[in-house]
């Protein structure tokens, strides 16, 4: 991952304040430092879950995006339609990989249940899912079923070498993987 005064350049090229080749001034990285951090702190007021920085190299080129379109009113500079797409598909990248979705619950009345009065039409029949494995690669919405509980990945990862996800929370870690508690299988 890029560092911070190379994101920072890399936003303010993108809208124009400094040419290609060229460097930003200290004021402008120190401001446009400044957006990232409040940027990356909006994110956290808006339920992103677990340790996420620094990201990984996929979301550089949209995080960097991300900081033109909030920079670009400030510069009074305004956004195309390149850049504002590749903002928002950044945005929902971001959120897809870590953002916690919590357990949902619905009122008796408008929950669709099985034949036996469960929730398998919601999550599905225990079976249906693959008991945890150590030392997996998990990517992110997978399934697996632990000690009697449904789990999901929220944040892919690799499991740990023992042990798997344990407990009822919604950021539950196993080695690299957060696991998120979604119900007790039968």
């Amino acid at each position: 991952m890029a560092t911070q005064t190379q994101i920072c350049e890399r936003a303010l090229k993108r809208i124009g304040i400094i040419q290609a080749g060229a460097s930003a001034s200290a004021v402008d990285i120190e401001d446009a430092g400044e957006a990232l951090g409040a940027m990356i702190e909006s994110w956290n007021a808006e339920g992103l879950s677990g340790n996420t920085l620094p990201f990984d190299g996929r979301f550089e080129h949209g995080i960097v995006a991300m900081l033109a379109v909030r920079l670009a009113e400030d510069y009074g500079v305004s956004v195309g339609q390149v850049l504002a797409r590749d903002a928002d598909n950044a945005w929902k990248a971001i959120q897809a990989a870590y953002f916690v979705v919590p357990k949902s619950t619905f009122e008796t009345a408008l929950t669709s249940t099985g034949p036996d009065c469960s929730d398998t039409y919601i999550l599905g029949d225990a079976h249906d899912y693959a008991d945890w494995q150590p030392d997996t690669v998990y990517a992110a919405r997978t399934f697996a079923v632990n000690n009697s509980n449904l789990y999901e990945v929220v944040t892919a990862g690799t499991s740990d070498s023992s042990g798997g996800p344990a407990g009822t929370g919604t950021a539950i870690t196993d080695g690299t993987v957060t696991w998120c508690w979604r119900r007790v299988v039968e």
